[in-house]
């Protein structure tokens, strides 16, 4: 209910600028084929962005590389710090100066929807991948990735109101989810360290129902849980083995987490007990070091294989 009252508003205000403002303002476009431009023009000044793009596997999208605010001069040019717009015989030039000089032709926009689509586009994904990565400086164990930037954007509704007021609703929105995510991960944070810096003196039923409240996922994802278990080898190898059996779901995570450090190692060895799940361990140990070759000495058979097949085609 709430996100629909958004944007009801968002379209009053949309309709209402369309009323007050469309007389003074103009939209044009660069027709370069290399070179996406977006003017938006009225009496007395010019915002203009330069246009960039974004390319991943998860989805394409519009950056704005660079915006420049334009000041009506005495003699009808627009001036601002890197561009400028002339006009000759009734058409607009668009004056780029950056490493080399560069002129536009820039045309009236015929469909103001899809300039606004673009610019709102931009200005969503270029701000969600800048939290995305705020965010991951901020919680170094946990990673959030940009990528849910172009999820989230095709599930927003109001893509082409006027850019400017989208920007009032997607400030709010981002800032929303940002806060959330600080939110959970402040919590994984100081459960982390509660365990952490308590390790010693829990009994293990406390260690383990402390553990079930942090998300037992892998590196690529977050790893207070791994940063948990590998302090587990370390300093209550009794209690290791015992999480991997209780947490059977979670065993590929606990046995990778442990560092590769020969003390923590023999540590482990020496714990009593535990026979079976003691040999899976370090039998997955011994098959994950012995990983890069496996894949290496593959990648020579493969390769041997292809060389075979080209020189028996000759």
């Amino acid at each position: 209910m709430k996100y629909v009252i958004t944007t009801i508003l968002l379209l009053f205000y949309y309709l209402l600028t369309l009323g007050q403002g469309s007389m003074n303002r103009t939209f044009f476009q660069t027709n370069s084929k290399k070179h996406l431009y977006y003017v938006d023009l009225n009496n007395s000044a010019a915002n203009v962005y330069q246009m960039g793009s974004y390319f991943d596997k998860a989805g394409t999208g519009y950056s704005i590389r660079k915006t420049d605010t334009l000041i009506k001069q005495p003699d009808g040019t627009y001036l601002g710090k890197t561009t400028k717009i002339i006009r000759d015989n009734n058409k607009f030039y668009l004056v780029t100066e950056n490493k080399k000089t560069k002129k536009f032709n820039i045309d009236t926009v015929k469909t103001l929807s899809v300039v606004n689509n673009n610019l709102n586009n931009a200005y969503y994904l270029d701000n969600y991948f800048k939290i995305s990565d705020e965010l991951n400086k901020s919680y170094p164990l946990n990673h959030h990735t940009f990528r849910n930037g172009f999820y989230t954007w095709k599930e927003l509704q109001n893509k082409e109101i006027d850019y400017l007021q989208f920007r009032e609703f997607a400030n709010k929105w981002l800032k929303e989810k940002k806060d959330s995510i600080i939110i959970l991960q402040d919590s994984h944070v100081a459960q982390t360290n509660y365990i952490i810096q308590n390790i010693k003196t829990f009994d293990y039923k406390t260690l383990r129902d402390s553990l079930t409240k942090l998300p037992a996922e892998y590196r690529n994802l977050s790893w207070y849980y791994g940063t948990v278990i590998n302090e587990v080898a370390k300093q209550r190898p009794d209690y290791f083995f015992r999480l991997a059996e209780d947490f059977p779901n979670n065993r590929s995570i606990i046995f990778i987490a442990v560092e590769d450090n020969k003390e923590v190692i023999q540590g482990l060895r020496d714990v009593q007990g535990h026979n079976e799940i003691k040999e899976e361990f370090f039998k997955d140990r011994r098959f994950g070091k012995t990983m890069p070759y496996r894949i290496l000495g593959i990648y020579a058979v493969i390769v041997g294989l292809l060389t075979w097949l080209i020189v028996s085609q000759k």
